[in-house]
């Protein structure tokens, strides 16, 4: 039993640690991609703003981590009656050492949430990581920035 000095102790450290400001976590660069677009298929007006489905035809990816070709996807996306597209993808990355890594992306641009699924051995600590991305549409489709949350 925790005696009224020891809780009170907990109480003060509780509320100091409550007072300050966490630390951000440190993001650590993955790469770049760059995805390129088949026409679009509009599916119209939707309960919370318009649908498209994107596919997905290609694009390249470089970066310190990871580099290599996009393979096919599709990209469901939802633009917002204010205009926020909120992206909701899955697509292929096959790298330049062979492996490929499914990308999983959902969020509200120019944020992205986006998560990987790989059998590769090389890089199998992409199945735990979790990355967030920024970026936008560039002169050959969109554009992200990947960083890994640490």
């Amino acid at each position: 039993m925790l005696s009224l000095a020891k809780l009170s102790l907990l109480g003060v450290l509780a509320a100091t640690v409550l007072a300050a400001d966490p630390a951000p976590p440190p993001l650590n660069y993955l790469f770049s991609v760059n995805l390129t677009f088949a026409e679009p298929i509009s599916i119209g007006s939707v309960p919370y703003g318009t649908r498209d489905l994107l596919t997905i035809s290609g694009g390249t990816a470089v970066g310190p981590k990871i580099s290599g070709k996009v393979g096919k996807g599709l990209d469901w996306g939802l633009t917002s009656r204010q205009g926020v597209f909120s992206p909701d993808a899955l697509y292929s990355l096959h790298t330049d050492d062979n492996a490929t890594i499914l990308i999983f992306e959902k969020g509200h641009a120019p944020h992205v949430h986006i998560l990987f699924e790989t059998a590769s051995p090389k890089y199998e600590w992409l199945n735990s990581a979790v990355a967030y991305a920024t970026g936008g549409p560039n002169e050959v489709g969109v554009g992200l920035d990947v960083w890994q949350v640490r």
